[in-house]
């Protein structure tokens, strides 16, 4: 029997922010994804069919990808709403690597410090406008 367990995770991510978002299941469907994709991904969890499940969820992902978003099913990569999920402008802030040419990190508290150069890493602040 096939493993099913990196579909099986993918489907809880997918769960997770489903419960979270009441509002996804209509953007994945507005970038894409058909309706009756639901029953059909509920038939291949039940079902427990490896290859239907990872084409479904791979057209999630292109379908979420359409509208924006990323991460809808990826386990290493988890789609979370903005908090209240209202329209309007937002802002995110946090401390970033500091350096011309930034690895990527991003500390949310704290005052953290690079571990390769010792440099404090920079407050920023960025809008979604």
């Amino acid at each position: 029997m096939p493993d099913l367990t990196p579909q099986l995770r993918r489907v809880g991510v997918l769960c997770a922010g489903l419960e979270s978002d009441p509002g996804l299941r209509a953007e994945i469907e507005s970038g894409g994804f058909p309706g009756r994709g639901w029953a059909e991904l509920a038939d291949a969890i039940r079902a427990g069919a490896p290859r239907e499940l990872a084409a479904l969820l791979d057209a999630i992902d292109e379908a979420a990808g359409e509208t924006g978003l990323d991460g809808v099913t990826d386990p290493t990569r988890e789609f979370r709403p903005l908090p209240d999920g209202g329209p309007g402008v937002r802002t995110v802030t946090g401390w970033r690597c500091p350096q011309p040419h930034r690895c990527g990190r991003v500390e949310l508290e704290g005052s953290p410090q690079c571990a390769v150069t010792g440099d404090a890493l920079a407050w920023i602040s960025v809008d979604s406008r």
